[in-house]
């Protein structure tokens, strides 16, 4: 194993404290497996905010619509039982 020796600035040193003790390892470990899932395993890089290509979320898309095929035509309203629910409690509020 090769040692090396970075300059980082502040700020970065910062975040890696934070994120390596919420993980429960040391910074240089911290950076060794990010480095190593990074560029060894060659993990994509995702874009903030975007989550459409998770596997739970096309799961839960997945879901959506068969129940939506499923229901289709057969007078079910997710929007009204969830107002008859919320009217309930308000009810039950007073």
């Amino acid at each position: 194993m090769a040692h090396l020796t970075l300059e980082l600035p502040q700020e970065l040193i910062s975040e890696l404290e934070k994120r390596a003790g919420k993980s429960g390892k040391s910074i240089p470990d911290f950076i060794r497996e990010e480095l190593e899932f990074r560029y060894l395993h060659r993990l994509p890089r995702r874009k903030k905010g975007d989550i459409s290509d998770h596997p739970e979320v096309q799961r839960a898309i997945r879901l959506q619509d068969e129940t939506r095929k499923r229901l289709e035509g057969s007078g079910y309203s997710g929007s009204a039982v969830v107002r008859e629910m919320r009217d309930r409690d308000a009810k039950s509020g007073d």
